[in-house]
């Protein structure tokens, strides 16, 4: 059995090939949407596999893309992740599962798989998403905003003043001081702990309602730059959507060899 697991994010993808689903480490490449149709059909033209499973929160026809290479590849049709109201031991108060994105959905089943207990899972993307998920399973709501990328390129594109800035915190000068002595730094530095302070402001009242018993979860592209700047302590998760697919695609599996 060789299972595909496809993340779909806004930006890239993340992609993993499985053989087992008890490897306890995910290994993955990144691509870029491009010229993502030549580039699946050269990544995968000779490998074999069973099943492929898709989290996708990008646009419609980039997906449109993976299956139409997908079904080339394989002549298979890949599993679409949609968010239920209830289903793999998690269930959601939204009052419109759908509109919930399956990349949270998938990545809550994985934190709660691991942890099992009260859990503020949050993930820094394209945007910044915080879930809470109680120990039995019920998902209460959660939080959106932009992540730093997107903050850093509506600046760019709203104030006519501001440059757009190369999206790398690495490229900070200042040394001697958090205050910036640039209008780069200081969009960078800006955009940082804004969303820092953000997230240490949300977990900080999760925490007060839930007391000390819960588990908090990091992921995402920007996790550890912005995991470094606040108090709270994370588990961080690299994986943790695919980690969740994963999840899926083996009770699916199962069940399909049933």
């Amino acid at each position: 059995m060789n299972c595909i697991l496809i993340d779909a994010g806004n930006s890239f993808l993340k992609i993993s090939l499985i053989d087992r689903f008890d490897d306890s480490d995910l290994s993955y490449n990144i691509l870029d949407y491009s010229n993502l149709y030549d580039d699946l059909l050269d990544k995968f033209h000779d490998v074999i596999a069973s099943q492929v499973i898709i989290c996708n929160v990008s646009n419609p026809v980039n997906y449109h893309i993976i299956s139409d290479a997908i079904y080339k590849i394989w002549r298979i049709n890949p599993h679409l992740i949609q968010v239920e109201q209830n289903s793999y031991g998690l269930s959601t108060r939204y009052t419109n599962p759908r509109v919930l994105g399956s990349d949270r959905w998938v990545a809550m089943i994985a934190a709660l798989t691991e942890f099992k207990t009260n859990l503020c899972v949050v993930d820094c993307g394209t945007a910044v998403t915080v879930d809470v998920v109680t120990k039995t399973g019920m998902h209460i709501g959660g939080f959106i905003t932009p992540g730093l990328k997107t903050s850093r390129l509506s600046l760019g594109l709203k104030a006519n003043n501001l440059p757009s800035v190369d999206n790398n915190d690495e490229n900070i000068n200042n040394e001697t001081s958090i205050l910036a002595i640039n209008t780069q730094d200081a969009i960078l530095g800006g955009t940082l702990y804004q969303i820092s302070a953000y997230i240490e402001r949300i977990v900080s009242e999760i925490k007060l309602e839930f007391g000390e018993d819960i588990e908090c979860i990091i992921t995402g592209g920007d996790a550890d730059k912005i995991q470094a700047l606040t108090c709270h302590h994370f588990h961080h998760r690299e994986t943790l959507v695919l980690d969740g697919l994963r999840i899926v695609a083996q009770r699916l599996f199962e069940k399909v060899r049933k």
